[in-house]
């Protein structure tokens, strides 16, 4: 396994050092940028992977239409529902889609654009009877799709991708308390994020206010959660542990409510059971060409405006994470972010290519950051198989990042508590000295 440390094209990483100096030697140059006073996150897909996690869209298409016979033995009979029927199948026959070829036979998104422009098109020529069959189609693999990104049948089982978050959003954590909170956004409609941050008891807003009931306010984004020091004067200070949430591609409890008296229709739900969500409509962008359309309205829109705002402030840092830069509207804001000469971009990423031509495009996006040649620009990573007893994990793994690389904020607040308890002492003597003479 081959491991990478690339700033623009100069790899720093010698080939003839360890593994754990390599890992050292890639925390010393985070701890640089990470301690900046804008600091943001951007988490994909890669990061809630795992034997019982949120598969790839690649994987889902497997499942979705050619399951194996081992696959169906282990599936859940609510799951085996939700795979193509052979209506469906008939449906597709009959307008000529062979979901069991490319360019679908690996890529949902494909497959559901391809609906979604027939659907266009027989709504054109009026043919409501073909409309409906392609809308049942399209219901069917959102549905799909609801489910294995709720994880219901994983999720007691799913120790080691919730111990990923929890390491991450631990360390981050410990920041210092000095600096603005960080921000976290993620394409992810999972609730690893907010299950890991609920059991480590740390405080965040992820855009909705209310208790009873939840609806989407961005203007929570504007606030921060704040302790008074002084009872007898406004002295006020933000608490340490506290995050920044954004679901910018939305979240399987986000609901859109048609009754309300709120600016938003947006509801945040806690029931987040298949049977209440499949029968409510989804605040998700689900993979599609037109989801870049999708992104423009709310409250996606919101969303990607604080996306846009916080990473081209003054002195921010972008760390990547399980992101691919397959998303074109993602792509653009954070290229625009380029353009700003204090901006720093972290990618975590392998450097593998497939057959498969659209995983090309992806890995080809992350090539033409680093053919830029731009020092600002560092990728971080590993290539080649990880072989059985093999102590180096791969550099871009969540889970190296979360345990390994990401600088250990704790030993810091150690060192300041020593600081202060020195101080004190030091006062405390001085007001002696002084007394005595």
């Amino acid at each position: 396994m081959e491991h990478f440390f690339f700033k623009g094209q100069e790899n720093i990483l010698g080939k003839k050092l360890s593994f754990q100096d390599k890992i050292t030697e890639v925390r010393k140059e985070l701890s640089k940028v990470l301690d900046t006073r804008n600091l943001s996150f951007l988490m994909g897909s890669g990061c809630s992977m795992g034997k019982y996690g949120i598969p790839t869209m690649q994987k889902f298409a497997d499942l979705f239409f050619s399951a194996t016979a081992e696959e169906l033995e282990e599936m859940s009979d609510i799951l085996k529902d939700l795979l193509l029927t052979e209506e469906h199948k008939e449906t597709l026959s009959s307008h000529k889609i062979n979901f069991t070829d490319e360019p679908f036979r690996n890529n949902l998104e494909t497959f559901l654009g391809t609906l979604y422009s027939l659907k266009f098109y027989l709504r054109q020529i009026k043919c409501e009877a073909e409309i409906e069959k392609i809308n049942n189609v399209i219901l069917q693999t959102k549905k799909f799709i609801l489910y294995k990104c709720l994880n219901e049948e994983n999720y007691s089982k799913d120790g080691e991708v919730i111990n990923n978050y929890k390491n991450f959003y631990r360390r981050l954590s410990l920041r210092d308390s000095n600096l603005p909170k960080p921000n976290i956004f993620t394409t992810n409609y999972d609730l690893y994020s907010e299950k890991s941050l609920d059991q480590l008891g740390i405080t965040y807003t992820n855009g909705f206010s209310g208790f009873v009931e939840r609806y989407f306010n961005p203007s929570i984004f504007n606030y921060a959660l704040a302790e008074q020091m002084d009872i007898s004067s406004f002295k006020w200070n933000i608490i340490d542990n506290f995050i920044y949430l954004f679901k910018i591609h939305g979240s399987v409890n986000w609901l859109e409510v048609e009754e309300s008296n709120k600016l938003f229709n947006v509801k945040e739900v806690q029931d987040v059971s298949f049977d209440k969500l499949s029968s409510e409509k989804n605040i998700m962008i689900y993979p599609s060409p037109i989801k870049q359309n999708s992104s423009l309205g709310s409250p996606y829109s919101d969303l990607f405006r604080e996306f846009q705002r916080r990473i081209t402030q003054n002195e921010s840092v972008l760390v990547t994470m399980g992101y691919s830069f397959s998303d074109e509207h993602i792509n653009n804001l954070i290229f625009q972010a380029l353009t700003i000469p204090t901006f720093r971009l972290v990618i975590f990423s392998d450097t593998s290519f497939n057959n498969n031509k659209e995983e090309l495009v992806e890995r080809e996006n992350i090539k033409k950051l680093k053919d830029l040649n731009d020092p600002r620009i560092w990728i971080v990573g590993s290539n080649g198989e990880l072989k059985e007893g093999d102590n180096e994990k791969p550099l871009h793994w969540f889970s190296t990042i979360a345990s390994e690389l990401l600088p250990d904020w704790s030993e810091n607040r150690i060192e300041d508590k020593n600081q202060q308890i020195i101080d004190i002492l030091n006062s405390n003597r001085s007001s002696k000295i002084t007394g005595n003479d």
